[in-house]
């Protein structure tokens, strides 16, 4: 067996302290790390003696600590020669107990270091690193949440931190009351931004220079109202829908996949619409967006730049990408659309009493409430 004392530079154990001081132990491809409890940042830390540098605010003190430590690390290795000696045998040798954070227990349970309970736990360990499973309480959870809403995390991450928390508790605390149980995280009700009529207006009629093949104020003035016009559809179908493919006798025809729930939509293409796509020549696609390299960079840069004319128009509101769809149905709203006509036509998933007995609307019906929604000739007069 292999025994040494390292400073563990693994991103998620960094905390305000630095790295975690641990105790590294390898035996038949199999490796533990085992914390002292104590912390090094790098600059701190002398990699090649294993110990910390003079610049360390508690060096005297780690420094006989550790000297002592591995005393006792070289009279556990020579015991491994002529013994089996487990990682346990080694965290009761060396401290005496056997300590396992929980923070280390819960990485043990997670396989995924890209999930929300990877998240949660690094963040709970940022507050209170080296805690055992047996020392976190409820004062703790406390002050945690505190924590996170005066950083100004919002409400709903900050449950779904807990959740994921009480989730890992619940299996490897098992046979003790769960400290993080009982916590509701209040959620404000979300308000979505939405266009107004005269938005809407001077968004089609705004003069904008076309100032490049894919991005610029022309362009995303143009996206955002074609999202409108064709049914409050998601930036990402826009720039998907293809004339081979979606175009059906002067309809487009997709499945939005939102929340896994594949509902098809088959919305008209009114006469707007057209009106936008007769500027593009990037056939198969509607739009050119699929030119893009990097989608993900297009759309910070779409709701940056939109947000900025905005501005630039005094609009009412600073809309997003997201807002089309937003103002489709608020606008259904206002003008009494019935709901489930306009969840036809959106594409969300109809679960209604009534929607299980009977077919969809018939799309004559669709489409006239389809084009009432996105005309506003008659409500704004010069």
């Amino acid at each position: 067996m292999k025994i040494a004392v390292k400073l563990d530079r693994r991103k998620q154990g960094e905390t305000n302290l630095g790295f975690p001081v641990v105790v590294y132990c390898s035996q038949n491809y199999k490796k533990k790390t085992i914390r002292t409890g104590y912390y090094a940042k790098i600059t701190q830390w002398n990699d090649k003696l294993a110990e910390p540098k003079k610049s360390h605010p508690d060096f005297y003190l780690l420094s006989d600590y550790l000297d002592n430590l591995k005393l006792r690390i070289k009279k556990l290795v020579r015991k491994s020669i002529d013994e089996v000696v487990s990682f346990d045998d080694v965290a009761s040798f060396l401290f005496k107990k056997e300590y396992t954070t929980f923070f280390e227990t819960a990485e043990n349970y997670i396989n995924n270091p890209l999930s929300t309970k990877q998240s949660a736990i690094n963040s709970f360990n940022t507050f209170f690193p080296g805690v055992s499973v047996t020392e976190v309480n409820k004062d703790m959870v406390q002050k945690y949440i505190g924590f996170l809403l005066a950083k100004g995390n919002k409400a709903g991450g900050v449950d779904s931190y807990m959740r994921s928390l009480r989730a890992i508790f619940n299996v490897i605390g098992s046979e003790y009351p769960n400290p993080f149980s009982k916590y509701k995280i209040e959620i404000p009700d979300k308000i979505n931004v939405v266009a107004s009529a005269e938005d809407l207006k001077i968004l089609q009629n705004a003069q904008l220079e076309n100032s490049g093949p894919i991005g610029g104020p022309f362009n995303f003035r143009n996206y955002w109202l074609l999202m409108f016009y064709l049914g409050g559809i998601d930036p990402e179908v826009l720039s998907k829908l293809r004339y081979d493919k979606n175009e059906v006798n002067g309809r487009i025809q997709f499945n939005r996949d939102k929340g896994r729930s594949k509902v098809a939509c088959n919305n008209v293409i009114p006469p707007q619409a057209y009106e936008i796509l007769n500027l593009y020549d990037c056939k198969p696609y509607f739009v050119p967006i699929y030119q893009s390299k990097d989608y993900k960079n297009f759309m910070s840069n779409f709701n940056r730049r939109f947000k900025v004319l905005c501005v630039k128009l005094n609009l009412s509101a600073e809309l997003r990408p997201k807002t089309p769809r937003y103002t489709f149905i608020n606008r259904a709203q206002q003008l009494l659309v019935d709901e489930r006509v306009t969840a036809q036509i959106v594409g969300h998933k109809r679960k209604s009493t009534t929607s299980l007995y009977t077919n969809d609307f018939p799309l004559e019906v669709q489409d006239e409430a389809h084009l009432k929604i996105i005309s506003i000739s008659a409500e704004i007069t010069d």
